[in-house]
């Protein structure tokens, strides 16, 4: 209880600028040149996932494959975000590899992401292969062919999501565990900016003609951009994993069997500490808000679109054509919005305690669902695309937000229980060695015992560490796909939509999912105004 009251106190964490005579910045302190270098692997996972979203489900219809089975497929995303994010995450805390705790992680992770991209863009080549027809020009065996590369296909996206998520964990835990407390809201916001560049590549990447500027390298535009991605992907991680030296650790306590990892997990998710319960809970209706627009934006242009022009053919592949180009265009000016307000927002958060400065990443955190649930309540006003379009991009700014502040928030959280007690961990403890250079800050564990009164308290407690939290922090986000999807699938039903989807310009089906995510914005909104400030402040 002492732990909670310290951390719901006014005092300044020693660690804030007006103190900044303690702290050795020539050693501790990271350029923005290194920043980049650390969050660079951000770029290529953005760019690599907006490859898969963008092109998938196109692509798994075009091998036959039915609305139904394409929904299963893409089950594979939540439920690797749900399994494996907490998973690397407990393991690469209790690593000690020579390497350190998250870069094998993060090698192993993108080899099996290039292995599963190629799968996916090269899956009917597989099949001859496999089936032994690679010359075969009988058109009986073109149905064999097809079957076996329906089959590569599910499994290399499933392989993609899960390997995709274990290399996110990693690379989310080493910026966390890089930085000092002092630039976790810079280093977050690097990683932020670069996830946004990621998407503007995609997006841009994706309007190009890449079989006619590489035809070495596929026939069609996913062969070409699943090999561009795989490049961007590993250059990406080799910077990120080349230009940092993470501490090395030994273990101490072996005699755990297989099966505490699970323990572990479970005792995260039970017994978190306030501070990330309480951001974990605002994700939770944050993210209720957020899968909505990301499933349904597009299709929401579409509609308002099928509005606009009556008279033509919903149906008509030129209509479609128009309809989903008008979407995509507005998620291109969507990705250009974050990225300019991820750069710009960062700079207005004040670097000194006490200060006057009111934006605070805890109330641009508050404003950004406010405004989120204002742009939402805005499409009943929507009349033509153009409108549309606009409203789409504007999205850009909470998003940027979104992308930044909660993930500073954990980090700093950590980093300050870190440097204000450093408790020995109980599974590994860091190794004196003068060939490795210790530029992380972390020294053993990570966090503080969880902040739970007497009677909930575990007679086992554990120290969570940096991955752990951003596991289980990861798991709030995720939960909330879930349950959106059973929602507007209620919402569908009860405006009569169809079994295959909306029915396109008929009713407004879509934009009330839209307005139900708004709503759950305002809910986090709410909760977001009892999160605790830990009064930690910018490098300025």
């Amino acid at each position: 209880m002492d732990e909670l009251q310290r951390l719901n106190s006014n005092e300044p964490t020693k660690y804030n600028s007006t103190n900044r005579n303690e702290i050795d910045y020539d050693n501790n302190s990271l350029s923005t040149w290194e920043m980049i270098k650390l969050t660079a692997c951000m770029a290529g996972l953005q760019f690599t996932w907006t490859v898969e979203l963008a092109y998938g489900s196109p692509y798994l219809r075009s091998l036959g494959l039915t609305t139904e089975l394409i929904a299963l497929v893409w089950l594979a995303g939540p439920l690797s975000g749900l399994l494996i994010q907490p998973l690397v995450g407990a393991i690469s805390d209790k690593s000690t590899y020579k390497l350190g705790r998250r870069r094998p992680f993060i090698i192993v992770g993108g080899f099996l992401v290039c292995l599963s991209m190629a799968g996916i863009a090269y899956s009917r080549e597989w099949a001859k292969v496999y089936l032994g027809m690679i010359n075969s020009k009988n058109g009986d065996d073109r149905d064999e062919i097809n079957k076996v590369a329906v089959y590569i296909a599910v499994l290399a996206f499933y392989c993609l999501d899960f390997s995709i998520n274990a290399v996110q964990a990693s690379c989310r835990a080493l910026i966390l565990d890089i930085p000092p407390l002092y630039q976790q809201e810079t280093g977050n916001a690097w990683a932020g900016r670069m996830m946004h560049i990621g998407n503007v590549i995609g997006y841009f990447t994706g309007f190009l003609d890449l079989t006619a500027l590489f035809p070495m390298l596929g026939d069609t535009q996913l062969k070409v951009l699943c090999i561009v991605a795989c490049v961007i992907f590993i250059l990406s991680l080799l910077i990120t994993s080349l230009s940092v030296k993470e501490k090395v650790f030994e273990a101490i306590d072996d005699d755990k069997p297989w099966w505490h990892t699970i323990v572990y997990i479970y005792k995260a998710f039970r017994y978190l500490p306030v501070p990330i319960q309480r951001i974990c809970n605002v994700q939770f209706f944050a993210w209720m808000g957020w899968f909505p627009f990301l499933f349904f934006s597009t299709t929401w242009v579409a509609e308002i679109y099928a509005q606009t022009h009556p008279t033509e053919d919903p149906n008509d592949e030129d209509f479609i054509y128009k309809a989903t180009r008008a979407g995509s265009f507005g998620l291109l000016l969507f990705s250009f919005v974050s990225v300019a307000a991820g750069v710009i927002i960062p700079l207005f958060t004040p670097s000194t305690y006490p200060s006057r400065n009111p934006f605070t990443v805890y109330n641009i955190y508050i404003a950004s669902h406010i405004i989120f649930f204002i742009i939402m309540m805005t499409t009943f006003f929507v009349r033509t695309e153009y409108h549309a379009i606009s409203v789409i991009a504007s999205v850009g700014v909470p998003w940027a937000i979104a992308m930044w502040i909660p993930f500073a928030l954990v980090g700093e959280f950590v980093q300050k229980e870190n440097v204000e007690a450093i408790v020995e961990n109980t599974h590994v403890r860091p190794i004196e060695n003068p060939d490795i250079e210790h530029v992380s800050s972390i020294a053993s564990s990570s966090s503080s015992s969880p902040l739970v009164t007497p009677d909930e308290q575990n007679e086992e407690e554990e120290e969570f560490d940096a991955g752990m939290m951003l596991g289980v922090h990861n798991m709030y986000i995720v939960f909330p796909q879930f349950v959106i999807s059973l929602i507007s699938s209620g919402i569908f039903k009860l405006f009569k939509a169809n079994s295959e989807g909306v029915e396109i310009g008929n009713n407004d089906a879509v934009g009330w999912v839209l307005r139900f995510g708004g709503f759950m914005a305002l809910i986090a909104a709410i909760l977001s105004c009892y999160l605790i400030d830990l009064h930690v402040y910018k490098q300025a």
